[in-house]
C-alpha cells in the first residue's frame, strides 16, 4: 500500500504511537526497504542485515510513543537505524579476536595506495592504540603480532615466563579493543573496518 499524502503518514505515526499494530504493519512496509538497505550496505551480509532490520523495527515499536512528535519521519528512521547498525559494528569489529585481522591487513604490503588512503584514519587509530600499550605489554605484543615470535621465543628474549607472555597478549588485545571502540566513532572509520574484516573472513 502506497502512502502518498503527507497527512496519511502523520496519521499513521500517531496511530502507531498509540499502539495500533495494523498501523505499524503499514509503517513497517513503508520503511523496510530503507532500513534493510542501510543494514546491508554497512554489514555486507543479507542475513545479518535482516536480523538488524528486525531489531531496529522492534526498537521503534518499543519506543513508539516518540513517533507522535516526529516531524521528519524518514530522517528519524534513518538515524535510529544507522546508530543501531554502527553500534553493532563497533562492538563486533573490535572484538578481541578481530584485532589481529586489522593488524594483518595494515601490515600487508600488497594493499594498494588507494586502499591505504581510504583506510588511513582507521590505520592511524590502530597504530596509536598499539603505541599506548604500557611497557612489557607493548613489547610482547609487537614481538608476537608484528615480528611473529612464539611465546617461547618471547619469553626467552624478554626473560619472562611463557605464561606471562600469554597474559600480556590478552591484556594488549583487550586494551586495543577498548581503545578502538572508544575512538572509532566516525561512521567512515567503522564502515571501513567492516569492509576490511569482510574481505579477510566472514565475520558476520
Amino acid at each position: 500500500m502506497k502512502l502518498r499524502p503527507l497527512f496519511n503518514r502523520q496519521h499513521i505515526l500517531k496511530r502507531v504511537a498509540r499502539g495500533d499494530e495494523k498501523a505499524f504493519a503499514l509503517f513497517f512496509e513503508q520503511h523496510w526497504p530503507q532500513v534493510y538497505g542501510t543494514s546491508l550496505r554497512l554489514t555486507k551480509s543479507s542475513e545479518k542485515a535482516r536480523d538488524l532490520a528486525q531489531d531496529i523495527f522492534l526498537k521503534i515499536w518499543e519506543q513508539r510513543v516518540r513517533l507522535a512528535d516526529v516531524q521528519q519521519e524518514d530522517a528519524y528512521v534513518y538515524t535510529l537505524a544507522r546508530n543501531t547498525i554502527l553500534d553493532f559494528l563497533r562492538k563486533k569489529l573490535f572484538d578481541t579476536e578481530n584485532i589481529d585481522l586489522l593488524i594483518d591487513f595494515f601490515a600487508d604490503q600488497s594493499i594498494n595506495p588507494q586502499q591505504k588512503l581510504e583506510y588511513k584514519e582507521l590505520g592511524e587509530t590502530l597504530q596509536y592504540a598499539i603505541d599506548q600499550l604500557p611497557g612489557k605489554v607493548k613489547d610482547v605484543f609487537v614481538l608476537s603480532r608484528v615480528e611473529g615470535l612464539t611465546h617461547e621465543q618471547i619469553a626467552q628474549r624478554l626473560n619472562i615466563s611463557v605464561v606471562s607472555s600469554k597474559t600480556y597478549i590478552v591484556r594488549a588485545l583487550q586494551t586495543i579493543r577498548e581503545f578502538m571502540a572508544m575512538h572509532s566513532n566516525n561512521t567512515a572509520v567503522v564502515a571501513a573496518a567492516g569492509m576490511i574484516l569482510h574481505s579477510l573472513k566472514n565475520n558476520f
